[in-house]
């Protein structure tokens, strides 16, 4: 069911939404706000007293809505850089507006916007009903905002990534007769994402021994708030590493080289520890999310970016790199679609057993190890320890490429590692985060993705969506900064 709104004063069209505490949002659940969901929590009920019973309920609501344009997200950012196509042919925005633009702010450049404000305007709600709630400890109050500002910082720094130096709305709490939240700064918007992780940090380490709801599936050994913290830190981690690349943070290396080490990183136990890490755990039960990228080798519509297969380094027994052959299967044809071509597809949420078909319950991961050490060698190398920065790069060469280790020496150029670090982020990381993408932008390396087609684009960031231009009186496509 689908349903037209109309703009409410006073509001960020980001706040407009997920003004009720609803685990349907994320789920394909159908409503609006002339319908009472009896199945969720409302802001009535959670603003009057909750009990510890409907703020467990609200809590699964900010797991769901952690699902909001993830597999979108992968798949566009996969196009922008060049990890694959969408050769399906039954949406021509796919080979044209996506690829070769312009962006259009009322079609698909104004995705992975809505779904991000409305989990944050949840956890809004929900962290204001927390100091009133009945029958829970100082420390489960504590707990459960750690909980809550975690999610709410990664969303706010998912669309800082999104949307790059234009920047986005932030104060998004506001009542409905105020104005339209204004835009900060790129690095404004990063800087609130690492002080709330690190506030929520605080929370945690204050929070007890266990959290007074039930952990979604997909953080199996991180369900404590001792262990979620370290969840918190990886993640602070990652956005600290953002901002010093993409906002020339220099002190972000200290801090991020600290974050990281009060996360889960390891090299004990390899190489099965390089999955250890926290996911989005997709299901095949009926009313749940289902992998959004998993599908079968005879469909047309996800396929491999050409260049991945032909640069995908050598083995000593001269296969290709372990990550490319277990991610991705040659389809037996070739699509040829607008004279973009694709001869493999994508397996990597496949079934373990049959690669060929799909696996709906398939899980995509969030953060692992093997991405923790990949960024532990960029901390280091930044940091003044390129000998350490190699070693934990060698270590992912090895365990999780079969390959031999890099040809690198701590006198090696800034330029030769940082081509073998992206190198292996995007075989470690290809089809789950828009890694090439976002790595091309954050090192200024946007002219290294191939131009498959003459007038294709390389694109610095998605647009402002055409209703946020609106509300602020602006002619799309604007820059409201």
């Amino acid at each position: 069911m689908t349903k037209t709104m109309t703009p409410i004063r006073g509001w960020s069209p980001a706040a407009r939404f997920g003004v009720a505490v609803v685990v349907a949002v994320a789920l394909g659940g159908c409503g609006d706000f002339d319908v009472v969901n009896t199945n969720a929590p409302t802001v009535e009920t959670l603003t009057g007293a909750p009990s510890r019973a409907i703020l467990g309920r609200a809590a699964t609501g900010i797991f769901a809505q952690a699902f909001n344009d993830v597999g979108t997200e992968i798949q566009f950012y996969a196009l922008y850089g060049r990890e694959g196509y969408n050769l399906l042919g039954n949406d021509p925005r796919e080979t044209g507006e996506q690829i070769r633009g312009p962006q259009d702010p009322t079609g698909r450049n104004s995705g992975i916007w809505i779904g991000p404000y409305a989990a944050i305007r949840t956890i809004n709600t929900y962290l204001v009903a927390l100091p009133t709630a009945s029958g829970m400890t100082d420390a489960e109050v504590r707990a459960s905002a750690g909980m809550a500002k975690t999610m709410k910082a990664w969303h706010i720094h998912r669309l800082a990534v999104r949307t790059g130096q234009l920047g986005i709305p932030l104060d998004v709490d506001r009542p409905i007769t105020a104005e339209p939240a204004p835009f900060v700064s790129f690095a404004a918007a990063m800087e609130t994402a690492s002080a709330l992780l690190d506030e929520a940090l605080a929370d945690l380490q204050a929070g007890g021994a266990t959290f007074p709801f039930t952990m979604a599936p997909g953080y199996t050994g991180f369900g404590t708030p001792a262990t979620f913290a370290q969840f918190n830190r990886a993640l602070a981690a990652k956005v600290l590493v953002h901002r010093a690349t993409f906002a020339n943070c220099g002190a972000c290396w200290a801090q991020a080289n600290t974050a990281i080490n009060a996360s889960f990183v390891t090299t004990a136990g390899l190489p099965g520890s390089l999955a250890t890490g926290v996911y989005y755990a997709y299901s095949t039960t009926a009313g749940e999310p289902a992998n959004p990228v998993s599908e079968p080798l005879t469909n047309n519509r996800l396929w491999m970016h050409p260049s991945v297969i032909t640069g995908a380094q050598a083995r000593a027994d001269g296969t290709p790199d372990l990550r490319l052959t277990h991610k991705v299967m040659a389809a037996g044809r070739t699509r040829n679609l607008n004279d973009l071509v694709g001869t493999h597809k994508p397996i990597l949420y496949n079934s373990a057993t049959n690669p060929a078909a799909a696996n709906l319950g398939a899980p995509v991961p969030w953060i692992t190890n093997e991405e923790l050490l990949l960024l532990r060698a960029e901390i280091q190398w930044n940091g003044g320890n390129p000998q350490g920065a190699i070693d934990d790069l060698n270590l992912v060469r090895r365990h999780a490429g079969g390959l031999d280790n890099a040809v690198l020496t701590p006198a090696s150029s800034t330029d030769a590692f940082l081509t073998e670090l992206l190198y292996n982020r995007l075989y470690s990381l290809m089809w789950a985060q828009g890694t090439r993408w976002i790595d091309a932008r954050r090192y200024g390396r946007l002219e290294t993705l191939p131009v498959d087609r003459p007038g294709d684009s390389r694109f610095t960031n998605m647009i402002v969506p055409a209703a946020e231009c609106d509300a602020r009186g602006l002619a799309s496509p604007c820059a409201p900064l």
